[in-house]
């Protein structure tokens, strides 16, 4: 890939990005085809949304890094404190590291999936496209593809010697993984449209159901470099919330919006 990319300079990183984005495009396929309404998202609605969610990816990478930044030096509110990280790393205990490891990731994994849901529901919300329950659904999971599209071309452009390998892996793993607790997001927004009283605490729901998903995902992908029985794991994690948005999708099917919800 690096010869062709050297001999074809623009047409070789034209392939690069089309290796990143075709991830996401093929499960953009596979989900618009969930929605069989008779008002299909247009596409104009669908690349919007899929920008926003793009865009978002450098927000969130912006906030992690503020955020690891922080957690692995002390120095600057506290000279002899050292890295906290390190400190809890080097505790001694099984524990402290295991709960730190487990939290730390949880909070990465909580600014993605809020900064996906954000940059998706301002796309939506106001939007004339917005008039079925699927469609929150939908769109929250277009905004995730895109979030992760921007990922995968910058681990692709990384390493473009294995191009064709982590669009392949990053499609059957993190990109499905983005796509499936988005959904999950989607399903509970389309709840507290409907049910406004409790509103706040739908959206939370579903904020938090898909943050533990993300975590343990991202957890299992870690863990999986000494543990054999990670990938095991993973898979019937990747199965299990398949499954779960799988029912999702019919629950939502069977829901309805009034003009007054909005």
């Amino acid at each position: 890939m690096t010869d062709f990319i050297q001999s074809y300079p623009w047409g070789g990183f034209g392939v690069l990005i089309a290796l990143g984005l075709a991830p996401s495009a093929l499960w953009i396929s596979y989900y618009l085809k969930q929605d069989n309404s008779n008002n299909p998202e247009p596409k104009i609605a669908i690349l919007r949304i899929f920008l926003y969610g793009f865009i978002s990816t450098f927000v969130a990478f912006g906030i992690e890094w503020v955020i690891i930044r922080l957690s692995l030096t002390n120095t600057a509110t506290c000279p002899t404190c050292g890295s906290l990280a390190a400190q809890l790393f080097d505790s001694g205990t099984a524990t402290i590291p295991f709960m730190f490891s487990f939290f730390f990731l949880s909070i990465l994994a909580l600014i993605e999936e809020w900064v996906k849901y954000i940059a998706a529901r301002i796309g939506i919300m106001h939007s004339r496209y917005f008039d079925e329950p699927v469609d929150a659904m939908i769109y929250l999971i277009v905004a995730a593809l895109g979030f992760a599209a921007a990922e995968n071309i910058g681990y692709i452009l990384q390493n473009p010697d294995n191009a064709i390998g982590i669009a392949y892996l990053r499609f059957l793993s993190s990109t499905s993984l983005h796509a499936l607790s988005s959904a999950i997001i989607g399903y509970f927004l389309t709840i507290s449209i409907i049910h406004k009283k409790n509103k706040y605490a739908y959206i939370a729901i579903g904020v938090a159901c898909a943050t533990l998903l993300h975590t343990l995902f991202n957890f299992l992908i870690i863990t999986s470099q000494w543990q054999q029985h990670a990938t095991l794991s993973i898979l019937i994690l990747m199965l299990g919330a398949f499954f779960i948005v799988s029912l999702l999708f019919k629950s939502a099917k069977r829901l309805s919006f009034t003009k007054a919800q909005f």
